[in-house]
């Protein structure tokens, strides 16, 4: 319960200097509490400068300094920023009305940039909601007091140690007009003694209790009644320890049992804890995380760093992310004792805690088979906010935001904090790919969170990555059919970018030069990538040689550049091939001979080579197919340089004797010369050599050059023809005897022809 009376028609006549202004609603603030009055003034409407000036009567004196503590005024700013004013109902200046009712005039001036002042008056009144106790300490922030019952004073008896003295303890006995000129404030009421000094007064002394200081005033005041001299122990003694860190916990402790204030043996009876002029339930005080122990004849209050009743301020350190915390506490205390039966100490402190690193908390929340990132940035105080995310270097514009798929929410906490919570799709363009193989990708989240520090406007900027791992790739695949003039390779796409794969014909890489040099024809699709590859280009495996044509083979794949993973596809195709020559690595031969148009006709069944035994390996009405070793058949070797050159040949044999050959049968003649070169000493290479007639055959766009030599039976062309293998260590110069002239290609075989 409290009064607050604006007494207009009053105050010009008790202090004509003031001239009163309106007071703005919900600025001010009063509350009455056990001994004091409280009076808060909003952060806000602080000007410039400011002061309370109190009044009683035409006295009138400024709250501030000596007089404000000597007198049982305080003057601070609470958890919020809030000018606080906190007076002891037995201070100066306070008409105290039989002690049950105190009234105190308090003027607010308020002051602005250019020196104007304006003055709000406030009339304080509040009854006394507690009966007084018989001894009753006050340790406030910068006083202390104490009030015992008596009547009259008349002399104050000092107490301080003296270790060079018997018994240590030196007394020094002082009337009580001096002790005011010491800054002792000693008063009387109706019922009440009255003490009351400020920090670090003379013949005040500290004292070590474990870890903490505590300042002390050991005082007796001599009272004279008719003939009869009482004596009331008015010692009084505060902690100065002030709060700190253990932990996650604000500490703050002090004495339970000082001999100066305690007279063994002690029954506790009560405690109670209150945060911003307001007491804590034992629900509250738990909700909060507010503990009081009594660790070893201490008393320890914890308060949970950021827990409600106090303020967060936050900063920027050095680049990191800090909180300052401030919270008001007061705590009652009660006990009894040998020499009172009860006493009250109440206790008023502010604690702060400044500058504490406060990493950033992410929680990951982000479950992959909803395809989306979502993390949460924990925790702030009110005074941050969320300025602009960047991903990937790029920033998040937030009025494209939902458009893409992102979302950004501000979620509360109980305890006036708010953590951000931040979800992007996986499929934004900014998400980072990366395909780890086996059909799983990662999928990585590069931000920036830049945070802005109200008032000050500082930037703080939090990185993260967060990454994330899903088995939902769809590989490329590779098909493949046969065309007229070659083999036909599809690669369809999948859904990882295609340049993440190289493609690879045969083994070896395509580059715009195999384009060049093989023909190869590309042509891209929405799905896919078509590739044809001519019959004789590079990459074109032969594995076998048949009167149904020649068998041949394309490896194609599609290797991850990271991961080395494989797709690969065989493509078999067999093409219809009339003549052909081909020479192996192996030392053999393998020719294709076509006796069609041939007048007078030969029959192939009737062919061989030099050496009549060897005969064709297969036949049909007009083709036949030879397969022998350079050192077999009558093939004869001849040197030419650094070069070794294979001749044979194929030739007409009579079914049977020239005399038993019936006279309307006669013999044609019928050679078509066969020629292999291979290097003297090195690596030999596959040779094909195809007659420029083929109907069946486009003509090939390979380079090559010709030279005209004679041809033995004068009937065709001697051709010499310079190649480069695909292998650089192997090359050869290759010089051929054929009915045909031929165009010639070398390339490298996986699999030997027949």
């Amino acid at each position: 319960m409290y009064y607050v009376y604006l007494l207009w028609f009053l105050l010009f006549g008790l202090c004509p200097i003031f001239v009163p202004d309106s007071i703005p609603i919900g600025m001010f603030r009063t509350e009455c509490h056990d001994r004091h009055f409280w009076l808060s003034v909003n952060s806000n409407f602080l000007g410039h400068k400011f002061r309370f000036d109190v009044q009683a009567d035409s006295e009138v004196h400024e709250v501030s300094g000596q007089w404000a503590a000597e007198c049982g005024y305080t003057m601070a700013f609470d958890s919020w920023g809030d000018l606080l004013l906190r007076v002891s109902y037995l201070a100066c200046l306070v008409e105290n009305q039989r002690e049950t009712e105190f009234r105190l005039m308090v003027w607010f001036i308020n002051q602005d940039s250019n020196g104007e002042e304006k003055s709000y008056p406030l009339l304080l009144i509040c009854p006394l909601q507690v009966p007084w106790g018989p001894r009753e300490l006050v340790c406030e922030q910068n006083y202390i007091e104490e009030l015992g019952e008596g009547l009259r004073e008349w002399r104050v008896v000092f107490r301080i140690p003296a270790p060079s003295q018997e018994g240590g303890i030196r007394e020094e006995t002082v009337p009580v007009r001096m002790a005011h000129l010491l800054g002792y404030h000693i008063n009387t009421t109706d019922s009440r003694i009255l003490l009351r000094c400020a920090y670090g007064s003379k013949l005040a002394y500290t004292q070590q209790w474990g870890e903490t200081d505590v300042e002390v005033v050991s005082a007796t005041i001599l009272y004279k009644i008719k003939w009869t001299l009482l004596t009331v122990d008015m010692s009084v003694a505060c902690t100065m320890s002030q709060a700190r860190m253990d932990g996650s916990d604000v500490l703050w402790s002090l004495p339970r049992d000082l001999p100066t204030l305690v007279h063994l043996p002690f029954i506790e009876k009560g405690l109670k804890l209150g945060v911003g002029g307001q007491y804590l339930s034992e629900c509250v005080a738990h909700q909060r995380g507010y503990m009081i122990h009594n660790n070893n004849r201490t008393l320890e209050i914890r308060i949970p760093f950021g827990a409600e009743g106090g303020f967060i301020k936050s900063h920027v350190i050095d680049g990191l992310y800090s909180q300052s915390y401030f919270v008001d506490v007061f705590l009652l205390r009660e006990w009894e004792d040998t020499a009172w039966s009860l006493t009250q100490q109440r206790t008023f402190r502010a604690l702060f805690i400044y500058h504490l690193p406060r990493p950033v908390t992410l929680i990951n929340k982000t479950v992959p088979s909803q395809r989306e990132f979502s993390i949460s940035l924990c925790c702030f105080p009110h005074d941050v906010s969320l300025g602009n995310v960047t991903v990937a270097g790029q920033p998040v514009l937030w009025e494209e935001m939902e458009r893409n798929g992102v979302r950004l929410s501000q979620n509360p906490f109980p305890n006036n904090t708010y953590m951000y919570l931040f979800q992007m799709p996986f499929s934004h363009p900014l998400i980072s790919q990366t395909y780890l193989g086996d059909r799983f990708r990662k999928y990585t989240l590069y931000g920036v969170f830049s945070f802005i520090m109200f008032p000050d406007g500082e930037i703080y900027n939090y990185s993260a990555t967060v990454e994330a791992k899903l088995q939902d790739v769809v590989l490329p695949k590779l098909e493949g059919d046969c065309t007229i003039q070659g083999v036909r390779t599809l690669a369809y796409y999948g859904n990882i970018d295609s340049s993440e794969w190289s493609l690879y014909v045969g083994g070896m890489k395509l580059d715009w030069e195999l384009v060049e040099l093989g023909g190869f024809s590309l042509d891209p699709h929405e799905l896919y990538l078509s590739l044809e590859i001519p019959l004789y280009a590079p990459g074109m495996a032969y594995e076998g040689l048949g009167l149904q044509g020649l068998l041949v083979s394309v490896l194609v794949s599609l290797v991850h550049l990271e991961t080395a993973e494989e797709q690969t596809h065989v493509q078999r195709c067999v093409f219809p091939v009339k003549e052909l020559l081909v020479c192996l690595p192996d030392g053999r031969m393998v020719v294709m001979i076509d006796t069609a148009g041939v007048s007078p006709p030969v029959n192939p069944n009737h062919t061989a080579l030099l050496d009549p035994a060897c005969r064709p390996l297969e036949t049909d009405n007009s083709r036949a197919i030879f397969s022998f070793s350079i050192d077999s058949c009558g093939t004869v070797a001849t040197h030419d340089g650094d070069q070794v050159i294979y001749r044979n040949e194929v030739r007409n044999v009579p079914p049977f004797p020239p005399h038993l050959r019936p006279l309307s049968q006669p013999q044609p003649r019928y050679r078509v010369p066969l020629g292999c070169v291979h290097p003297e000493n090195g690596n030999r290479t596959l040779s094909i050599y195809l007659p420029s007639h083929s109907p069946t055959l486009l003509p090939m766009k390979h380079t090559h050059t010709h030279s005209h030599t004679r041809h033995p039976e004068g009937k065709g062309k001697e051709q010499t023809i310079h190649s480069q293998d695909n292998n650089p260590n192997r090359a050869c110069h290759i010089l051929v005897f054929a009915y045909f002239a031929f165009y010639q290609v070398i390339y490298e075989l996986t699999e030997v022809l027949l």
